[in-house]
């Protein structure tokens, strides 16, 4: 990727396939927002040419770095001869960028899972809680770390495969614990914190196998997808009376970390960016 413009500061987004990904549509909204002469793109690369096209990209001098979708956060990770404590941890990189010369891996997700979270009850308002995530992919990895640093009082795993949701269990250790995913129902009374961390009610796909019943009273529901805006399990929360986050909260959640180690500025505080994703997703379920 080259720059037309010595002065236009250029980044992007790879990913295979990227033609989905709403992240130029976000970073450039805060590019023009802050003035920034600068610009965001996605582009396509095959796994089997990932370490040749990603070099060539930082060959350009104006070239800030990228953000890394699937498939390749492992291989960002493996890669980079530097990497973050959350890369590290999440053992994936969503993030590559050149720091005093040198090529560093970072994990933005974990930053994006917990903002939303934040941002509802602040840092304080998770402590003792009880924390339910479904999934055993990335996702839910990095949903785990997150979910850690809120202090909560436990954490349980729960996947459609029992054996993943007990392999990550342990991985982690204390306060995170494995249950069947038989007993789903059984270990959400008293929730205060439901999350899907996994495909399941993304559009195509099947909706998830849960109810949400026996959560605490003030629980918040939060799915990690936003193709659709809102999943059956959402619809379901919402209609109970749960508080709800989707997907976009931590696409946002992740972006702004991102977008600060890209650019060098933080991005605009407003909340603007959410309705014109609202906006494309509903041009182009």
């Amino acid at each position: 990727m080259t720059s037309m413009n010595a002065q236009i500061k250029t980044a992007c987004v790879i990913g295979d396939p990227i033609d989905h990904s709403l992240s130029p549509l976000l970073h450039n909204y805060w590019i023009k927002a802050l003035g920034l002469q600068a610009h965001y793109d996605r582009l396509q690369i095959n796994i089997d040419r990932f370490n040749k096209d990603v070099t060539n990209c930082f060959n350009d001098h104006n070239f800030m770095g990228m953000n890394i979708t699937l498939p390749h956060k492992q291989a960002a990770l493996a890669l980079a001869p530097y990497a973050s404590t959350e890369a590290k941890k999440a053992g994936a990189a969503n993030l590559l960028v050149r720091r005093d010369g040198k090529l560093w891996a970072h994990n933005t997700d974990i930053e994006g899972f917990t903002g939303p979270l934040m941002k509802t009850r602040g840092s304080k308002g998770w402590e003792d809680s009880a924390i339910v995530i479904i999934g055993a992919g990335g996702a839910a990895r990095a949903a785990l770390i997150g979910a850690r640093k809120l202090n909560p009082h436990k954490i349980i795993l729960l996947n459609r495969t029992d054996e993943k949701a007990k392999m990550l269990a342990d991985s982690f250790g204390e306060p995170v614990m494995a249950h069947p995913w038989a007993d789903r129902q059984k270990v959400l009374r008293g929730t205060t914190l439901l999350v899907n961390a996994s495909a399941a009610g993304m559009a195509g796909k099947p909706a998830l196998d849960l109810r949400c019943e026996g959560l605490a009273p003030d629980a918040l529901v939060y799915d990690l997808i936003y193709t659709p805006l809102e999943t059956p399990l959402l619809a379901e929360a919402r209609a109970a009376g749960y508080g709800t986050l989707n997907g976009l909260d931590m696409l946002i959640g992740q972006a702004r970390p991102s977008f600060e180690a890209l650019f060098g500025v933080p991005p605009p505080a407003d909340d603007g960016v959410k309705a014109v994703l609202i906006k494309a997703l509903e041009a182009h379920p």
